[in-house]
Formats: C-alpha cells, structure tokens, sequence
C-alpha cells in the first residue's frame, strides 16, 4: 500500500510539473502575423521621419553654406576686378560647365571668372562650386546700365536649386545685392540659365527680377514676391547681381 500510495504521489507530481511547462510554453507563445505587421508598420514611420528631418538638416546646411559662399565671392570679385578698365568678363557658361578640379588651376584664354579666382587664391575649390548643382559658379559681367559698353557690375549663378532651396536663398540674401533674378529659364545641374551674355540690371521688375537698378526696382523683397517665384522641381536658377 505505501509503495502505491509513493508511486501515486510522484505521479502527481510529475503531471503538476508537465502543466506548469505547458502555462509557460501558453504564456511565451510567439507574435501573430498581425502583430509582426504592427509593429513593422510603426518602425517604417519612425524610419521614414528620422529620412525626412536628415534630409531637412542636410539641406538647410548645403544652402546656408552657399549663402555663406555668396558673401566669400562677392569680396572676391570686387577685389581681383573693380579696378579693370575694360570691366568685368563677359559669362562663358560652356567653358564653366567643362572645368574640373586640374583644368580650373590652369590658366586658359578667355578663362571663366571663377577659374581665374581660384588661380589667384582669392577662391577655394569648395567655395567655386555650388554644392546643390556640383557645378562651378557662373560668374559674369552685369550691365548697370543698358548702354554700357563694358560691364560695370557682375553676377553669380546658382543653379539647380528645388523650389525651398530657391526661395530660402533669395530669402536670406536677396536684399543684401543690387540685382536678384529668378531664372524663367530652366536651368537644371549641368546647364546655366545664363551662358554668353551680361546680365541687364537695370531692367524694370517682374514677377521673376525682385529687384534690380532700375528706379523702380531698388526695393526690399517682400515674402509675398518670394512664395510667387521658383517651381516645383530642381531646375531653379537664382541671379545675383552687384556693381
């Protein structure tokens, strides 16, 4: 009888034992489809807003560079060609667009402005380059007057810019220059909106020349003439222009 009564009771045990692991087999069960998909669901939108604000950081930096940028060349400019006296160059965007790190070091004839700046020092290959387009500044002559046979002024090209990248250049530095286009012309990387001839500053504003020398144009850019210009695609042009 003690024999059967010490077998029942193992027995027992056993089988208290083997419930127990099947609770906790019940309690660690794994995650339902539904679940998984939850739970990939609310990673991709954390995910896709952390790809969203790097690529608002990166942007603003890239255009707070250029407008930095902007400021280095004015000085540069002025400083290698206010005291020529047959003016500033006229632009020559083909010969811009085809120079590289080696060719812009090397002096050429008929040389764009940016090449001859980076060959005097006044420019560094970072501060040459738009860091949007990848392209080289196109730098030219700019007319303060229309009868001008030599260009008395110039101008800077910033190409292949989004529309945010547009209107917050024109925004940060537009009333700091005499002359502030954007481009009708599309002018995506690779292409300049200007390539041969001066630019007019003293022409009348338009919806795209906010301001300008003309005596109607020596104004303060509105944000309303601001949020009217530059198109939904990356083949925006701001036209700086200084005498």
């Amino acid at each position: 009888m003690l024999i059967v009564y010490k077998t029942t009771q193992k027995m027992k045990a056993k089988a208290i034992k083997k419930m127990k692991q099947i609770d906790e087999l019940k309690k660690q069960r794994g995650m339902t489809l539904l679940e998984i998909i939850i739970v990939l669901g609310i990673i991709g939108t954390i995910a896709a807003g952390v790809v969203i604000l790097a690529q608002r950081a990166f942007d603003s930096r890239t255009v707070s560079e250029i407008v930095s940028n902007t400021n280095t060349v004015r000085i540069a400019v002025k400083d290698a060609y206010q005291r020529s006296a047959t003016g500033y160059p006229v632009p020559n965007g083909a010969a811009t667009l085809a120079l590289n790190p080696t060719t812009i070091r090397t002096h050429a004839a008929d040389q764009p402005i940016v090449a001859s700046l980076v060959q005097l020092g006044k420019l560094s290959l970072d501060e040459a380059r738009n860091g949007i387009s990848n392209d080289y500044l196109n730098i030219g002559g700019a007319l303060t007057d229309a009868t001008q046979t030599n260009s008395k002024g110039f101008f800077i090209e910033l190409n292949g810019l989004s529309r945010d990248q547009c209107r917050s250049i024109v925004s940060q530095v537009g009333n700091q220059w005499d002359y502030v286009e954007v481009s009708a012309t599309s002018a995506p990387a690779g292409t300049y909106a200007v390539t041969t001839k001066p630019v007019d500053m003293s022409t009348a504003p338009t919806t795209n020349i906010l301001r300008s020398l003309n005596a109607n144009g020596n104004v303060s850019i509105s944000p309303d003439a601001i949020t009217q210009v530059c198109t939904d695609n990356t083949s925006n042009a701001v036209i700086l222009g200084s005498r």
